[in-house]
């Protein structure tokens, strides 16, 4: 496996799940993606993570498409959408059976609630005891080893231990869809992505990637965790906490406060100019020293 260094060719990415509208939370996060992207000189996709089709809307998807296009964040090459990606995500399942990596589990919410799961790590019940049938199982990857570590531009050093703080952990789901974690590690693979901007949420799970990277062969990105955007009760901004419909909003009034949430102080007269000359003027002034490595930033109103 390898590591891409900083001055290695620049992919980035920005991966919004289609289950609605473009709030401030996630403009936030694709600006900060791509003004990285855009100040290094890189590449910068669209991915849209449309795993689950319960939850994702293809007229979602367009939505935001059109959003961005609206904040003049415009993307490299065509939009990489994950329901193509089925096949792939077979043939990694397959790889990892191979070699003897997953095993199948049948436990549901209810079972694992009985038997007291400590914080949620999993046990390796399924592992111990094997279901007698493999039908709607989910699988699960074995975890070969314990304490996994990577750089974060942002928030420094990060270590997890997995075995104590997951445990082995799904890699598909029993309704034959995989996971979140499997998806992303093969999808950034595929598009070849040398940095991963995201939120400080997603943090929990980089260590899941990364593992699963390492099985499968794949190279790991550079990762940067930004604080994620909450309201005066700490809760994150979200589609669930009614986080509005940046689309609805003034382009530049809206930028411009964006910008403000990540450290800029944008001279006065920068709101009467276009979507896009705000943008530059902020690929001219970034650097990702100024994101204050904590969790969560709080924001007075949205």
């Amino acid at each position: 496996m390898t590591t891409v260094t900083s001055d290695s060719w620049y992919r980035g990415r920005f991966a919004p799940s289609p289950t609605g509208p473009l709030h401030i939370g996630s403009l936030y996060t694709a600006v900060a993606s791509f003004i990285d992207a855009r100040a290094h000189h890189g590449q910068w996709l669209l991915r849209i993570d449309d795993l689950d089709p319960l939850r994702c809307k293809t007229e979602h998807a367009s939505q935001i498409l059109k959003t961005l296009e609206q904040y003049a964040l415009y993307w490299d090459e065509d939009v990489f959408y994950q329901q193509t990606r089925y096949p792939a995500y077979q043939h990694a399942l397959a790889d990892l059976r191979d070699q003897s990596l997953v095993y199948p589990c049948r436990c549901s919410r209810k079972e694992l609630a009985t038997r007291h799961i400590n914080k949620g790590v999993y046990d390796a019940y399924c592992f111990k005891y094997p279901p007698s049938s493999q039908h709607a199982s989910a699988m699960r990857i074995k975890l070969l080893t314990d304490s996994m570590s990577f750089n974060d531009q942002v928030q420094g050093r990060i270590t997890q231990s997995l075995k104590s703080e997951v445990g082995d952990f799904i890699v598909h789901r029993k309704d034959n869809i995989a996971s979140y974690h499997l998806a992303v590690a093969l999808d950034d693979a595929e598009q070849r992505i040398t940095h991963v901007v995201r939120g400080y949420d997603l943090l929990d799970s980089t260590a899941r990637q990364i593992y699963l990277q390492r099985q499968l062969h794949l190279s790991q990105p550079n990762y940067a965790h930004i604080p994620v955007l909450s309201d005066i009760n700490g809760d994150k901004l979200s589609k669930r906490t009614g986080a509005e419909d940046v689309s609805l909003l003034d382009v530049n009034h809206t930028l411009i406060k964006v910008l403000g949430y990540l450290n800029f102080h944008p001279p006065a007269e920068l709101v009467t100019y276009t979507g896009s000359e705000i943008l530059n003027w902020a690929v001219s002034h970034w650097s990702m020293v100024n994101i204050k490595p904590k969790a969560t930033l709080t924001i007075q109103n949205h």
